[in-house]
């Protein structure tokens, strides 16, 4: 198999979605990506990403693939883990601290940083309306940070949110309340679920 025919073959593997480093690791020279955006086959959507004209634009996905350390969180997680009916304004995403994330706020992206140690906790795969999966954190994390006195929210909305979270059959409240501890919101969980539960 030839290089175009690589390309094409990723292309057609990736629903129309290409990255200039799934290229690199397939040992496609650029000037095949530029031949292809030359000849209308993919244009540019950011930097690095190139999309097919017939291919959904999976900005969830693609954002999070050329940035590999942010995380889905707040509203957004919100979103994915069906805890709100809104659909995000703003993208909100969390990274570890010490992480140059002056490119996402340039993205227009709403970005948190905590401390290493808590970056991992409760990171898990959802799928985009496209399929894909992307990281986010899971329901309990995402209470959590909604609840943290750094945040600044729509009342309505955590609320909306804590509410669907205690009538859902698959919560976790021990775990729900093992990570309030770690992120110092337990009193704030515990007033919640005096008048939830």
């Amino acid at each position: 198999m030839n290089y175009q025919e690589k390309l094409e073959s990723m292309i057609a593997e990736n629903d129309g979605l290409i990255l200039t480093k799934d290229l690199e690791n397939a040992n496609i020279p650029r000037s095949y990506l530029y031949r292809a955006v030359k000849a209308g086959q993919l244009k540019a959507i950011s930097r690095g990403v190139y999309l097919s004209d017939d291919a959904w634009d999976d900005v969830y996905y693609w954002k999070q693939a050329i940035n590999q350390k942010m995380i889905y969180s707040h509203e957004t997680a919100l979103y994915f883990l069906d805890l709100t009916d809104r659909d995000p304004l703003v993208i909100t995403v969390t990274v570890p601290f010490g992480y140059n994330a002056s490119r996402l706020r340039k993205d227009n992206l709403q970005v948190y940083s905590v401390k290493k140690e808590w970056y991992d906790i409760g990171i898990i795969l959802v799928k985009t309306n496209f399929g894909r999966n992307i990281r986010c954190y899971n329901q309990e994390r995402t209470i959590c940070d909604l609840l943290s006195p750094r945040y600044q929210s729509d009342l309505g909305l955590v609320t909306e949110a804590v509410k669907r979270y205690f009538r859902q059959k698959d919560r976790n409240v021990p775990l729900l309340l093992d990570y309030a501890r770690t992120f110092g919101v337990e009193k704030r969980i515990k007033a919640y679920m005096e008048v939830l539960m």
